[in-house]
């Protein structure tokens, strides 16, 4: 992947990442729980896959490619939260499909779904930054 493309992929994945946060929003205000979950859920997978793309070339690709590259970054960073962190948002994307979380199990995953979320904008600041993109 080119420079180019790769300038012009992250900043697609920004866009869709500020939807997922503003709908994220909007729906906890209103203690929208199932759509709290899964706009959650895509913002750590585009999150994800930005720093997947800064560090592989590619994406993520689907769910075990999330975990195995959580695993690894895990290990890359010495932050072996980052496998509970991961398990929090898995549980809330399943809750997005089944609806079997009551409000207090809820608000401890949004919290770590949370954690992992400004983990994964820190790694990518700072790839972005070693890049000099």
């Amino acid at each position: 992947m080119s420079i180019q493309d790769l300038h012009k992929e992250i900043k697609r994945r920004i866009s869709i990442n500020e939807i997922y946060d503003r709908d994220y929003r909007e729906h906890l205000k209103k203690k929208e729980y199932v759509k709290v979950s899964e706009d959650l859920w895509g913002m750590v997978n585009n999150l994800a896959s930005i720093l997947s793309l800064l560090l592989r070339g590619k994406p993520i690709s689907d769910h075990n490619d999330m975990r195995k590259f959580i695993d690894s970054i895990s290990s890359l960073k010495s932050e072996p939260k980052l496998k509970e962190l991961l398990l929090s948002c898995e549980r809330l994307h399943a809750n997005f499909y089944h609806n079997f979380m009551d409000e207090i199990q809820l608000k401890e995953h949004i919290m770590k779904a949370e954690e992992l979320i400004q983990l994964l904008k820190t790694y990518i600041w700072e790839k972005l930054q070693e890049l000099q993109i």
